[in-house]
């Protein structure tokens, strides 16, 4: 059992609701950050932060496979109780706390049903984006380097984003990232604002 200053901390890690979901998918089994970001519809500069967090906090550790990815787990089981104790006598709930218990309940209903909206909506967009990947694939054959920089590129389309957070994400060793990256840059293909990487756009920005 965690007790004082580890519970304020916990806290402040459940306090974030996609720290929540994130918890709830590696209790499922280990992922790394394109998994994470891919089955929550988190960016993955986000997923990186959010995982970062965790790791400071000793919530979460990671081992990293043959391709490099490192795959994130929970560094312990995590279960939450909370027990409410009711002020009244006899156990009896008062009308107000009663009244703001079901408009909690109703406001999840409502909450849940608009994410299942916008999670049937996400599917096409995610075929869209699978589909605009291979598009990429097929068409950066005489443009970009192999699969290195076309994963980099991909990971570029989806934020502006620091070696660290490329690195994070793809997995690619730095020494073959900053290769990739200079080459890339030189291209045309991808700028550098003294912090950020990201794809250019049609004006040369």
């Amino acid at each position: 059992m965690i007790e004082g200053d580890e519970v304020s901390r916990l806290l402040d890690v459940l306090g974030n609701r996609n720290r929540r979901r994130i918890i709830g998918l590696l209790r499922e089994k280990p992922c790394f950050v394109t998994e994470i970001s891919e089955r929550l519809e988190i960016s993955p500069k986000a997923v990186v932060e959010h995982l970062q967090y965790m790791e400071r906090e000793n919530v979460l550790l990671w081992r990293t496979d043959e391709r490099r990815r490192k795959y994130y787990y929970l560094s312990r089981k995590i279960n939450v109780r909370i027990d409410v104790e009711d002020e009244t006598l006899g156990g009896m709930v008062r009308s107000e706390t009663e009244t703001a218990f079901f408009r909690s309940v109703r406001l999840l209903e409502n909450l849940f049903a608009s994410r299942n909206y916008y999670l049937s909506s996400l599917e096409y967009i995610e075929h869209d984006i699978d589909a605009a990947i291979a598009d990429l694939v097929s068409t950066s054959k005489d443009i970009l380097d192999g699969e290195t920089e076309i994963t980099l590129v991909t990971a570029l389309c989806s934020s502006a984003l620091s070696v660290d957070e490329i690195v994070e994400i793809t997995g690619i060793s730095r020494d073959e990232l900053v290769k990739s990256l200079a080459r890339l840059t030189a291209a045309g293909i991808v700028s550098w604002n003294g912090q950020l990487y990201k794809v250019r756009e049609k004006n040369g920005t």
